[in-house]
């Protein structure tokens, strides 16, 4: 039993830390990578500087030679998916170097995108004034939605206990019934003999 208990708990380290980055969003081993907050504190320092960074799509817009992409930003997972929660550290812009279907990255989508980092740009969300960084970026990743599945799990014994099946029937019973049944018995026989 002890021996099965180290395999699973081998096996769950080794697909744990078997984490699959794309490879459109791979950098070369050593590559320093820019966070995105020192970025929006300090954004002139930071200019050419190489970036991974991901979030929720806001709005998109084609233009003649490239695609912009306005970007809500969430911290990335081990595999560079964006870890969507009820805070953000701000908004970027990502100029994408080519077409980008709208109908395909639309709005609430999660992406990734690596690139490098340009000056900032002044815009608003809606009447408020906004300098989003920037990031200009060949390769971006649309990451598959993920659909939530609700899951009802029912209790068999028989299938989840086997050493159940060797036991005498009268220990099937559920010990939360057996007392009663025991009790209806001794109050008929007791009625009977009235």
């Amino acid at each position: 039993m002890f021996k099965k208990f180290l395999v699973v708990l081998f096996l769950s380290l080794v697909v744990s830390g078997c984490v699959h980055v794309p490879e459109s969003l791979r950098v070369d081993e050593g590559t320093p990578l820019t966070n995105f907050s020192d970025v929006r504190d300090n954004n002139d320092a930071h200019i050419g500087d190489q970036a991974r960074w991901g979030g929720v799509i806001a709005k998109i817009e084609n233009k003649a030679d490239n695609t912009l992409l306005e970007v809500v930003h969430f911290q990335l997972s081990p595999s560079t998916r964006p870890q969507q929660k009820d805070q953000t550290q701000g908004r970027f812009r990502i100029y994408y170097q080519g077409f980008l279907d709208p109908v395909i990255f639309k709005e609430g989508r999660s992406i990734t995108a690596v690139g490098h980092i340009a000056g900032k740009e002044a815009g608003k969300i809606g009447e408020h004034e906004y300098e989003y960084p920037v990031l200009k970026s060949k390769s971006v990743h649309l990451w598959k939605e993920i659909k939530q599945v609700d899951v009802k799990v029912t209790h068999q014994p028989m299938w989840y206990t086997p050493s159940l099946w060797y036991l005498p029937r009268s220990h099937h019973r559920s010990p939360i019934y057996y007392p009663i049944l025991k009790n209806a018995k001794s109050a008929s026989s007791t009625t009977k003999n009235k």
